[in-house]
């Protein structure tokens, strides 16, 4: 039988080395930056999981880290997904009001869309609860690679999903009452929660004004969440001083973090109407610096607007809005990317699931450049911009000292249409080879084992 230090020890020496970080150094034809621009013959140099080096072929490589040499492939930082609701086994739960969730609890790290992301060439995910609620639960940013939550994630603070879109079933209207109601509720809750405090402290003044004891309150090592001053936000009220974390329930808490502003929140604001609601509902809780809007194609009609907010957004799905002339009947397409661009709304792309093509990234940003948008914002809207929304650009979406040490090797131009992921290493260590990939060969091959 075996014992718990024992299988303590299974699973430590079980976990793949990225979570501690890996020693390797690459050399390739090409080191392509996340921006597009290219170090012919570039080496670079990985320690624990960091870059330490970046530089020619004549840079020195410490004696003890392995040089690997690509003479002929392009090395790249990979791409980022800023937002997905996929790769766990439900994308939101029957409540509307969830912010106690945590997708946590709901990611399946042996899901085949992590596995295609990898394949494909994806080295980070931002996912989050979906679509279809009011508030959905918190976020987490993991790598496609791992058999434990904890393996997988990258940082585990991606922020709080709100809903201005209305739920499937509800319309606008009743959305964005529930919304309001909600907040409304807890305003109510909380004053009245103040009141009760004082009443409580008034009570045990005049007890041990009479000589009464009170229960023991020494330390017991929890009293970092009984403190008063957890509410921070809004008007003062009588007792808002005294509440504590404690004091509140799980939804409560995570309603009063979204409102004193410790949640970045990713609003979905499907429609150009939604991303109007959007902006006045930040706007009257002073919330609008701390949120990314998720949009569709559609919310391209609000492109000024987001450029006076002056907030990022992700495009959710298809790059294409397509309407018919309400006169000729005629179908008008626009490109949402390049009104947004045209706008100067900093914005990411994501993968459009059972789509073949649209599914990978990398065909998100080809699209881009063929629709004439600047190379370099093309690759940003899959790189860099990701990165930034999560708060981690010092650490992800591209090659610099002191980053990750996250890299995929192509055999040509990643954007290209025809381009194979051949190698795929997080932090300084494999977690991808094309030679190895049995599923794939079974493809190819045109056989069913």
């Amino acid at each position: 039988m075996r014992t718990p230090a024992l299988l303590l020890t299974t699973l430590l020496l079980s976990a793949p080395a990225f979570a501690q970080g890996g020693n390797v150094a690459v050399r390739a034809g090409k080191l392509m930056k996340a921006d597009g621009s290219i170090l012919e013959n570039g080496t670079m140099v990985i320690e624990n999981g960091r870059i330490s080096a970046l530089g020619g072929a004549d840079l020195e490589i410490p004696f003890d880290v392995l040089l690997n040499e690509y003479p002929d492939a392009v090395v790249f930082p990979g791409f980022y997904e800023a937002h997905a609701s996929r790769g766990m086994d439900r994308a939101n739960e029957n409540v509307p009001i969830a912010p106690f969730l945590n997708v946590k609890d709901s990611i399946d790290p042996v899901s085949f869309f992590f596995e295609d992301s990898l394949r494909a060439g994806t080295v980070a995910i931002g996912v989050m609860p979906g679509n279809n609620t009011v508030i959905g639960g918190r976020g987490r940013i993991v790598a496609p690679a791992g058999m434990t939550i904890e393996q997988m994630t990258l940082d585990e603070g991606m922020g709080m999903k709100v809903a201005i879109g209305p739920k499937r079933g509800w319309s606008r209207s009743a959305q964005l009452a529930e919304l309001r109601e909600t907040f409304a509720k807890l305003d109510r809750d909380l004053r009245f929660l103040g009141g009760m405090l004082i009443e409580s402290d008034a009570a045990a003044a005049d007890r041990k004004k009479a000589g009464a004891e009170d229960e023991d309150d020494s330390d017991d090592g929890y009293n970092w969440d009984s403190a008063g001053g957890f509410v921070q936000y809004g008007d003062d009220f009588p007792g808002k001083e005294l509440i504590s974390e404690e004091d509140l329930d799980d939804a409560q808490r995570g309603m009063v973090r979204v409102l004193n502003g410790e949640e970045r929140l990713w609003i979905w604001a499907p429609t150009a109407s939604d991303v109007m609601h959007a902006n006045k509902w930040l706007t009257d809780y002073n919330l609008l610096g701390n949120s990314v809007l998720v949009i569709t194609a559609n919310a391209w009609k609000a492109a000024d607007l987001l450029a006076e907010m002056g907030r990022p957004v992700v495009i959710d799905g298809d790059l294409w809005h397509v309407e018919r002339d309400p006169v000729s009947w005629k179908e008008i397409k626009t490109f949402a990317p390049t009104k947004l661009h045209e706008a100067g709304v900093t914005f990411a792309i994501s993968s459009v699931s059972n789509r073949m093509g649209p599914d990978r990234l990398a065909y998100q940003a080809s699209m881009c450049v063929r629709e004439g948008l600047p190379r370099n914002v093309a690759l940003a809207a899959v790189t860099s911009v990701p990165a930034s929304l999560w708060g981690l650009d010092s650490d992800l979406g591209e090659f610099k000292a002191d980053a990750d040490g996250t890299f995929v090797v192509f055999d040509k131009d990643p954007l290209a249409t025809d381009a194979h992921v051949l190698e795929v290493w997080i932090r300084g260590v494999k977690s991808y080879d094309r030679s190895e990939d049995i599923r794939l060969q079974r493809l190819e091959e045109g056989r069913l084992k």
